[in-house]
């Protein structure tokens, strides 16, 4: 089974480029945005660990991640944010491992973890091939914008804090540019599938 990691910035189509893959027979997906929101629900191991590291005050009145409460107190200094990364990293990539052996063993050919962090959390060490979805700033920004429901004040914030074109093109083994229509870029996804998959 070949894994593929699949990261890009935020409004540049990577969601596109995942659908598309997945729709490939034998081709598995695993939302790693998805896998975070799992590990830190009550009850689980991280979030135990999280109240270690930050306190109970993370958490509601019934025993759930507060999520703006963590952001207030990770967020306030870069050591606090460094264990925060550390803490739900490590439990993100347990479950990407788990994943990838139920996947294999149900017989997939390829694997992909879809990862808006995959070099940050460290998930591209467990992938074959790295793909990065990039796209020019004016189409991302009025595309968050649409999407999330954004000023384009906070919409500039947050792709201004993301790593820029050279950041995936230097790391990742192949880049997909999502430069022009959604149709192009579904071709553009689907013949690169392909290609993938004749070599494996």
């Amino acid at each position: 089974m070949l894994v593929l990691g699949l990261t890009g910035q935020s409004g540049a189509g990577k969601g596109e480029v995942s659908h598309s893959f997945s729709s490939f027979d034998g081709v598995v997906c695993l939302d790693t945005d998805k896998t975070a929101r799992e590990v830190v629900e009550k009850g689980k191991p991280c979030l135990t660990e999280l109240c270690e590291c930050f306190g109970d005050e993370i958490l509601d009145s019934d025993g759930n991640l507060n999520r703006k409460k963590l952001a207030e107190i990770a967020f306030s200094d870069k050591e606090k944010h460094e264990k925060l990364n550390k803490i739900t990293h490590f439990h993100i990539l347990e479950e990407i491992k788990k994943w990838l052996a139920e996947s294999k063993r149900d017989g997939a050919i390829l694997a992909i973890i879809d990862a808006p962090l995959l070099f940050e959390s460290g998930a591209d060490k467990l992938c074959d091939i790295t793909v990065g979805i990039v796209a020019p700033y004016p189409i991302r920004l009025k595309r968050i914008i649409k999407r999330d429901g954004l000023d384009k004040k906070s919409a500039k914030m947050r792709l201004d804090a993301q790593p820029k074109d050279d950041f995936f093109e230097e790391k990742c083994d192949y880049i997909i540019a999502n430069n022009g229509t959604l149709r192009a870029l579904k071709e553009k996804a689907q013949l690169f599938i392909c290609e993938i998959l004749s070599k494996s």
